[in-house]
């Protein structure tokens, strides 16, 4: 089993994320079909997996997969943690700081127009994504099928011999066959 890592629990909101969008905007269907709707996270591990199309492992891949089929990747943008306001009652905000807070409204890059909105994931920790990608494992084999005469050939050096052998194998398969045969007769 995997271990349980930051990036992998905050990959796991996003497809939350995704199913309440999905809930919502069908339930407001006809109202906000031309609307364009838009996804953030400040883990620029999560937003690459979005936006790479890699072989990524089990787990990453079956996230992507429903992110994939709810929500466009073009879609996904990083917001700077610094700037996230879901992050603040994790810095230790108290309940009057929280009533002043960005976390009512959102960040305020989102009152900017979208070309202003930022354009890289920040650092992105290459080594954390390289965790997740698939590996392929290739395992080669080569077996040499030998025929039962071939076996017998190389062990026993009279043709005779053989012959009886080989008599003794087909006697042998042949009763076992018969006494399947009267197995399955009498079950009828």
């Amino acid at each position: 089993m995997n271990k349980i890592t930051i990036p992998r629990l905050e990959l796991m909101g996003a497809p939350i994320g995704a199913r309440l969008f999905d809930s919502v905007s069908q339930a407001l269907k006809p109202e906000i079909e031309n609307i364009n709707s838009y996804f953030w996270t400040d883990s620029s591990t999560v937003l690459t997996w979005i936006k790479r199309q890699e072989q990524w492992s089990v787990f990453v891949n079956n996230q992507i997969v429903e992110i994939r089929r709810l929500t466009a990747p073009e879609n996904w943008f990083h917001v700077p943690g610094n700037q996230n306001p879901a992050d603040i009652l994790s810095r230790g905000c108290g309940p009057r700081q929280l009533l002043k807070s960005e976390w009512w409204l959102g960040p305020t890059l989102l009152k900017k127009s979208k070309e202003d909105w930022p354009k890289s994931f920040g650092s992105v920790s290459e080594e954390e994504v390289e965790k997740e990608k698939r590996k392929n494992i290739v395992s080669a084999s080569n077996i040499e099928f030998k025929s039962t005469v071939t076996l017998l050939a190389t062990r026993i050096s009279k043709f005779s011999k053989i012959v009886r052998v080989l008599a003794w194998i087909y006697y042998a398969f042949s009763q076992k066959l018969k006494f399947k045969e009267r197995e399955r007769s009498m079950q009828i």
